[in-house]
Formats: C-alpha cells, structure tokens, sequence
C-alpha cells in the first residue's frame, strides 16, 4: 500500500521542464570540456581564412550532441511496476533500468547554483553492492522528489518487513558549522594532497597546449618574466606553491562543507551541505555498519574530528559515498557513536596490544627490501651522492611502525570491539560482532615461528584489520565473531 502524497508513481513521469536547460547546459559543458584544446587553437591560430575541416567537423560534432541530448530528454521516463523502480531513456541507444526496491539503499537530493536558480533538485539512488551511482533523474520539482525518496524508502522497508524510516521528520539539529569551522577545517585539511591536484592539473594542461601548439607553448612560458623571476627565487616558489595549495584546499572544505548541518530523527541522521552543490541525505540508523572517528594532529591540537558511518558499499569505497561528519567538539563524538554503540573503551572486558616485534618486521619488509631493491638500479641508472637518502626511508619506516604499535589498541567486550590506531593522527572504530560478514585470518612464515597473525574482520562497508596480534587471540576473535554471526538473529542491514 502507497503511503499519502499527490503522486502516483505506477504512471510513467517525466522529468520537470526546466530540466531541458540543465540537459542542454551539461551537454554545451561537455563538449567545451573535451573539445577546448582545438576550440582555443581556432582562436588563436595565426591563419584565419575561413572555416575548415576541423572546424565544420567540431560544429557537426557539437550539433549532433546537442540533438541526440534533447532527443533523450523527451524520451526519459521512471515510475514503479512490479516492486521495482524502472527508468527508461535513450532514443538512438535505448536503456531501461530495473531497480528492486529491496536493494535500494539511500536516496540522495542534490541541487546545483543551476538547480536552485531554476527551481529544481536532482535525485540520486544507490543500492547495495555497487561502487556508483545506480540511477538519477536530473531535474524534479523539490516537493516531488521529497514524495517520491519518502515513497521509496517506505516501500523498501515495507518489503523488508522492518518499521518504516520517516525521512519526512524535521529532525533535531545536533551540529551546524559555523564560519569559523570551516576556516578551522581549511586550514587544518591535507594540503600535500591538494598540491599534487594542482601539480597533475598543470601538467595535464601544458601536454594538451603542447599537442596543438606544439614547443612554441613551451618556449612563452619559458621566455615569460613572472615564470624567470620564480624560478630565480626558489624561496618565492614554495611560498607560491603552498599558497595555491592552501588555497585550494580551503576552497575544496567550503563548497563541501557550507551549511552543513546534521539532525537527528527518530531512525536516521539526516544530513544538508554545499555551495554550489547542496547536498541533502538520510543516514539510517540500521544501515550503519561500522562507525570511526579520527584526526590527524593539526586537528587533534584544534579540536576538530572526523566522525565517519560506514555503510553498505560495494568492492570498493567511492569517496562519494562516504558520510563523514566534521566535529568540532570532542563532546559530540560519544553522541554520534551511541545510535550505533557507545564507545567501549572504559567498559572493556579486555585490552590488547600489537606484539612488541610489530615495527622491526615492518621496517625489514617495508624499509630495508624496497631501498635495498632500489639502490642497485639507482647505480645503473647513473651513481649520485643525493640518491643515499634513500635510506632514509628505513628509519621512516621504523618510525611510523613503532607508534602505530604505541597507539593500537583493540578493546573487546560481548556486543561489539573497538580499534584505537594511528601514527601521527588517531582513529576509533567501533564495530559489532553481528555486522561481521567476513573473517580472514592470515600468517606469514615469520609470524608462523612467532605463533603470531594478522585478522581482517569484513563488514558491508569495509573491513578493520588487526595486525600482529597472538594466534591464540586471533582465532578466539574470529570464532567469537562468527559464533555471534550465528547467533543474532538481528539484521545487519
């Protein structure tokens, strides 16, 4: 039985009007982003006479496209037959999408500058076991998309025989960023990362300048005076490097992370964020599989964490399905963890280390082998004094071994275990024994003579690994978990 609303989702729908500008503005998007390299060579070639080959041919590409995306515009519909939701589109090329509603896992709300300029929302559904995506409709009318997600979660649990989620409720605001947090996030965000982003980006736009024309690129930028004066002042270049680096990731942290706001209802977090792609989700609290938290040392010394609710995902986590919450009190975090469990560690009924050998094993195996590989081919490519920092990196890794071994910890009790790692940072899992889905137990020689083993315990959304611990315990854990498996008669999803 259809929950009320003004909808009936047996009939085929069409997606809203405005949705043709969308369709046309990603297609003009996607042309110029595939085609700019000859687009700006058309401007800039020292020949104007006329139009040519390449150029009717880039007109003919860019109209048939054009076309061929407002074709499938008019030919795109979704709406529910037989438990499942179908879309179909496509007109030259038809595909329909048959979605089960049991395997239907959330249902996202999106909306872009575009989108909220004209009026709409595009909705987003992912399902079990798979790394993307499954379906979206790019333009719907928010009142419409409100209905149609209530409507799909409602029948999914429906058929799953559990109470029904009721992502309609207003919900209770538990964290909402304010300025401040998010200079603090920008700040405190991976700026090496970001600096890489920029680095292949560059790289990426002088090959393809390069192709069309050719060293003639090369030698401007050579020749020009902002790059002479950098390069003639190395000091001037890092500063100018980590402020674009700095830059971007601060600017990365607000268009994510601007009004974020996170609420509490009766059976879900519900979750809004973003500038230029609002972003609104239901994080249900039955789907959660494993919850963690962490921080690297920046944000330890500032106060701010990263609480993250693992949930079903396929082979593989995309980074766009993961659901990290930032913290900006340590207060928030016991709150966050307790609709999934409350953190264990002072109610633990037993606590265990990584074996004392755990950083002399991993500096011999991730150390001294690589370096010892490496400075050979070093010699035939060519003997330089620098190339024996190489061996730094075998204190590196000792280093980083030894405090992962200072911090682990895994702490058991009946209901659930809990991980405390890091090397620089720190991270908290919390996981149940029910959720397990998976148990590798692994040796390697060494670890045989030293009745010792590493334990990989797989839940829907990922796996927690327990490196280095007495084979004895290794295997009590592993039976535990799939006695409890067994045992609980609980869903776990």
């Amino acid at each position: 039985m259809n929950p009320p609303g003004n909808y009936d989702w047996h009939i085929p729908q069409r997606q809203a009007a405005a949705g043709l500008l969308i369709m046309l503005y990603k297609t003009i998007f996607t042309v110029i982003k595939s085609l700019w390299v000859f687009i700006l060579y058309l401007f800039f070639r020292p020949d104007k006479k006329g139009l040519d080959f390449i150029e009717y041919s880039i007109i003919g590409i860019s109209l048939f496209i054009l076309f061929r995306s407002i074709v499938e515009f008019f030919y795109f519909r979704f709406y529910m037959a037989n438990e499942e939701l179908i879309i179909k589109k496509g007109f030259i090329r038809r595909k329909n999408i048959a979605i089960p509603l049991q395997k239907i896992q959330a249902v996202h709300i999106e909306q872009s500058l575009l989108h909220q300029a004209l009026g709409v929302v595009k909705v987003k559904i992912d399902t079990a076991g798979t790394e993307r995506t499954e379906a979206e409709i790019d333009a719907i009318h928010e009142r419409k998309a409100e209905e149609l997600k209530d409507f799909l979660m409602h029948e999914r649990q429906q058929l799953a025989g559990d109470m029904p989620v009721e992502p309609a409720a207003p919900g209770v605001p538990i964290i909402r960023l304010k300025s401040a947090d998010i200079l603090k996030l920008g700040i405190s965000a991976n700026h090496i990362k970001a600096f890489f982003v920029v680095l292949a980006t560059v790289i990426s736009l002088f090959q393809n300048l390069k192709e069309v024309f050719g060293d003639s690129i090369i030698r401007t930028v050579e020749e020009s005076s902002i790059t002479n004066g950098l390069l003639a002042s190395i000091p001037l270049l890092v500063i100018l490097v980590m402020l674009v680096s700095v830059t971007v990731s601060m600017v990365g942290i607000l268009l994510k992370y601007y009004d974020f706001t996170l609420s509490e209802t009766p059976l879900a977090y519900k979750l809004r964020s973003g500038l230029i792609n609002s972003r609104q989700f239901l994080v249900p609290f039955t789907r959660i599989q494993y919850v963690s938290c962490e921080a690297n040392w920046v944000r330890r010394k500032i106060g701010l964490y990263n609480v993250e609710f693992h949930q079903v995902s396929g082979s593989r986590v995309n980074e766009k399905q993961r659901v990290k919450v930032p913290v900006t009190r340590a207060s928030f975090i016991e709150p966050l963890f307790s609709h999934y469990h409350e953190l264990i560690q002072q109610t633990a009924h037993s606590s265990h280390p990584i074996h004392p050998i755990y950083p002399l094993c991993r500096m011999l195996m991730a150390g001294v082998l690589p370096v010892f590989i490496l400075l050979p081919v070093t010699q035939v490519a060519g003997w330089n004094a620098w190339m024996l920092l190489l061996l730094l990196w075998i204190p590196y890794k000792f280093l980083n071994a030894y405090f992962y071994r200072k911090n682990f910890r895994l702490f058991i009790s009946p209901d659930a275990f809990q991980v405390n790692s890091g090397i620089w940072g720190r991270e908290v899992k919390v996981v149940k024994w029910y959720k397990i889905q998976q148990v590798k137990l692994r040796q390697s020689i060494y670890q045989r003579r030293k009745n010792l083993a590493t334990i990989k315990l797989y839940t829907a959304g990922g796996y927690v690994k327990i490196p280095f611990i007495p084979l004895e315990l290794a295997k009590m854990v592993q039976n535990y978990a799939l006695y409890e498996v067994e045992r609980s008669h609980r869903p776990w999803i």
